[in-house]
């Protein structure tokens, strides 16, 4: 049987695996969804293993997929610095980039793993913040590109808009509302737009709250609404199949759309910043909300 293993398929797995989604990696790899069904197909049987499940509706790696991921990272680290060799890019420098965490990390990631793996020698910085730190930071010129996050319809000129989403009151299925106490809210830091959104509207519909937990980050504000400890507003994209919008308080209290935004200093030249979003523009898109 043959055990030579394809770079394009081990190429395949890793991304499948970065983004727990095979559309997803399609999308960064350039491939169709079913050309990575098919790669994947064809590994697992040279292989004669299962090298992915699904757990909370992503593909996650098995314990043989596991052991294969890392050999994986290692043939594809070796050959990527083969052929870089070879045929360098033209692309040099420092390319400084802000993303705030309502905006996919996995897909930015993924982004990045193939602009650095097309361009080698040019060396990306990532910081995560929230959308007006981010904004404070490019106008103090630290960073040449931010992906940051407003309200539909305030964008500044400077922006292109990426996509919209829309934004929801989650909470698990088995919460209710209990007019005689305080709501309690999860949320992000004072700063955060999202939460003085959802303070704004709590107090115009007259319900008491408390703000029961300050979370910088999407991760531990979905586990602590996965574990019932309240309510929180989530944009559509951010959010996991363990917790459901509230249809109670998003009649009572409607929340607008957000548009996710790609800024990118045009008074500087840099030809990695313009390659950069290129890749990330044709990469990264959303459907359009109907």
């Amino acid at each position: 049987m043959n055990k030579r293993l394809s770079v394009d398929a081990l190429r395949v797995f890793r991304t499948v695996v970065q983004t727990g989604n095979m559309s997803k990696a399609a999308l960064l790899l350039n491939l169709s969804q079913s050309a990575v069904s098919w790669k994947l197909k064809r590994l697992e049987d040279q292989l004669q293993c299962q090298l992915l499940t699904r757990t909370a509706g992503k593909a996650v790696p098995t314990e043989k997929g596991s052991v294969l991921l890392r050999h994986a990272e290692k043939i594809l680290t070796e050959h990527d610095h083969a052929v870089a060799y070879f045929s360098p890019s033209e692309l040099r420098g420092k390319l400084r980039i802000g993303v705030t965490e309502h905006i996919s990390m996995t897909e930015v990631c993924g982004v990045i793993s193939t602009f650095t793996h097309h361009h080698p020698e040019v060396d990306v910085q990532l910081v995560v913040e929230q959308s007006h730190l981010l904004r404070q930071h490019f106008s103090e010129g630290s960073l040449e590109i931010i992906l940051h996050q407003d309200f539909t319809g305030t964008a500044s000129p400077e922006d292109r808009v990426l996509w919209s989403e829309k934004l929801y009151w989650y909470a698990t299925p088995a919460w209710r509302h209990e007019s005689d106490k305080s709501l309690k809210l999860i949320t992000w830091g004072p700063d955060c737009f999202y939460r003085n959104l959802a303070e704004e509207k709590l107090r115009q519909a007259k319900i008491p709250f408390a703000v029961i937990l300050e979370c910088p980050s999407v991760a531990g504000m979905l586990a602590a609404i996965t574990t019932g400890l309240g309510v929180g507003i989530l944009n559509q994209y951010s959010v996991e199949k363990t917790i459901c919008n509230v249809y109670e308080l998003e009649k009572l209290m409607p929340l607008p759309l957000v548009d996710c935004l790609l800024r990118l200093n045009r008074h500087c030249f840099n030809p990695a910043s313009e390659a950069f979003c290129e890749m990330l523009t044709r990469l990264m898109h959303k459907p359009a909300i109907n």
